[in-house]
């Protein structure tokens, strides 16, 4: 294991030798971790934290997500993984589940820390109506603004497309996005009542149910397909290096994109704000996918108690405050996010993402993202597609795979 990791270049071994106790009692946490940069930074620091107040030794492993996934599946049934995953996004968690490698943290949550959570950082990391991890923080898309070309957002969804159709002349754009990628164009679909997979009496996402033909998603479909042709807003090849090269050149006024993108707007000195998607004009919120990242516990780990605590550790609300002001995440802990909107970047994103919907957790969405990639395609590029049909289409491929 450590051989196939070491030729590809994936491990890189970060031993924390910090605490005498932690030595002393042979306890030694090994902490499987795909964060890099800052975050990775903040994580050694609540290590050293976490040893100095519990006597327990911390190992980091840095693995990239795929790596960690397949590791911990292929391993943890050997006693041969971490005892805690840090950074898993809850959409790669499902295959972790089925796999039986998750300890399920629901006794181990306390109602406090629960009742601090947002519903949807909760459903984002439960799995087939149990708690697979401790959410940490939330990240999704909202409407980026140079507000050197925009003195005020405007009040509506149908507003900002007057306000965007404005600012399209010859040498500048109005709103552009990376619009045949179905992580960004979900908005569209879930704002007009469209949705991916339906959720059963008890809360579970239920397969079966696709949502993505229905009359809501439909108009969504619709929308988009407007943006191109009847509002003349998007041309046709925009995607994200595109838009994203011309907002950070101030050619474009708006672009809906995530918090990954602030700080090179920043570093070319662009005046920006963020802001959710104006409501649509009867008052429907405008709302669209969201990842959660957070900490899980390996099932088979001989630490179960001291791993659950390093997780509580990492999720407590004074860590999400420090790891808000040190890398800019957006807090799944209500009470934290509330500490940091002195930050009008991390209040901008956690009001755009105060509604938005998990991406589903379950393995059947693996085939949900070439379909409708195919749709948005033929929906954008197509003056006289019909959507409908285009929809109902990429929902049979959907089901048949």
């Amino acid at each position: 294991l450590e051989g196939r990791s070491a030729l590809r270049k994936i491990f890189v071994t970060l031993t924390l030798a910090l605490a005498t106790f932690g030595v002393a009692f042979g306890q030694t946490l090994t902490v499987w971790t795909t964060w890099t940069d800052q975050t990775l930074d903040w994580l050694r620091e609540e290590a050293a934290s976490f040893s100095d107040a519990f006597g327990v030794d911390v190992e980091l492993v840095r693995l990239d997500v795929n790596e960690l996934k397949q590791q911990a599946l292929l391993a943890a049934p050997q006693g041969q993984a971490g005892d805690v995953f840090a950074g898993v996004p809850h959409d790669q968690i499902g295959e972790m589940a089925v796999g039986g490698v998750l300890l399920d943290m629901s006794t181990y949550a306390t109602s406090a820390y629960l009742d601090d959570l947002s519903e949807q950082a909760r459903l984002a990391y439960s799995y087939a109506g149990k708690l697979f991890g401790l959410p940490m923080y939330v990240e999704g898309p909202a409407l980026v603004v140079n507000d050197e070309l925009v003195a005020e957002v405007p009040a509506t969804y149908e507003e900002m497309l007057q306000v965007a159709a404005d600012l399209t002349t010859a040498d500048t754009f109005g709103f552009l996005f990376d619009i045949n990628n179905f992580y960004f164009s979900y908005a569209w679909f879930l704002t007009h009542g469209g949705y991916v997979f339906g959720r059963d009496a008890s809360g579970a996402l239920d397969p079966s149910d696709i949502g993505l033909a229905n009359e809501g998603a439909v108009a969504g479909g619709q929308a988009l397909h407007d943006l191109r042709f009847a509002e003349g807003l998007i041309p046709s090849g925009t995607n994200f290096d595109v838009a994203n090269g011309l907002f950070v050149d101030g050619a474009l006024a708006m672009i809906y994109t995530g918090p990954w993108s602030i700080s090179q707007y920043q570093d070319a000195g662009l005046d920006v704000s963020v802001h959710p998607v104006p409501p649509l004009a009867d008052g429907t919120p405008f709302r669209g996918f969201m990842g959660v990242q957070g900490v899980l516990v390996n099932q088979f780990s001989d630490l179960k108690v001291e791993a659950a605590n390093f997780s509580k550790w990492l999720s407590r609300k004074d860590a999400q405050v420090s790891l808000a002001r040190l890398s800019g995440r957006i807090p799944a802990s209500l009470s934290a996010l509330a500490e940091v909107e002195d930050d009008p970047i991390i209040a901008g994103f956690g009001a755009a993402l105060a509604n938005a919907e998990p991406m589903p957790n379950i393995p059947e969405m693996g085939a949900v993202w070439s379909p409708m990639g195919n749709a948005l395609n033929v929906i954008t590029e197509d003056a006289d597609a019909d959507v409908s049909a285009v929809l109902q289409q990429a929902v049979q491929e959907i089901q048949g795979q």
